[in-house]
Parts: structure tokens; sequence; C-alpha cells
């Protein structure tokens, strides 16, 4: 039996010779990031503008207090928060 070698051997030192199938998958693209910094800027330019304290409801709330007709439940004051909470 004789074995030849005619076939060329690849070389390890070469990177670029030497494919895997991690090389084949497609990279995601990512976001840049100015997009961050971007909404963080648009945040805080709403959040400047916003009335710390809505005193018109606070009034109404205190008056509807005094009279004995503000009555609330947890659930309806939970869903009331989560709804400015999360408003847009």
């Amino acid at each position: 039996m004789r074995i030849d070698s005619f076939h060329h051997s690849q070389n390890v030192d070469e990177p670029n010779q030497v494919t895997s199938k991690q090389d084949k998958k497609p990279v995601p693209p990512q976001a840049p990031v100015q997009d961050g910094a971007q909404l963080s800027a648009t945040l805080r330019e709403k959040l400047a503008k916003a009335p710390e304290i809505r005193q018109e409801r606070v009034d109404a709330i205190k008056q509807a207090r005094a009279a004995g007709t503000h009555n609330v439940s947890d659930s309806q004051l939970a869903d009331a928060m989560f709804k400015e909470l999360f408003k847009r």
C-alpha cells in the first residue's frame, strides 16, 4: 500500500484559510449608541415639561374626601396608577 502526499495540507497559521460553520451566521445589526442618548434626552425633555403635581386633580380629590364622596377601590387605584405610568 502506498500513501502519497498529493493533497495540500492546510497551514494553521493562516486564519483566512480556516472556516467554520459559525463564520457563516449573519451578524444581527446593532443599534448605534447615540439612539440611547437621544432617547434619554427626549425623556428628560418630557419630564421637564410635565407638572410635578396636577393641582386641579388634588383639589378635586380633597373636595370629594371632605364631602365623603371619594370612594376608590384598591383595584381602581392600581389601574389608574398603571395607566398613568405606562401612557404614551
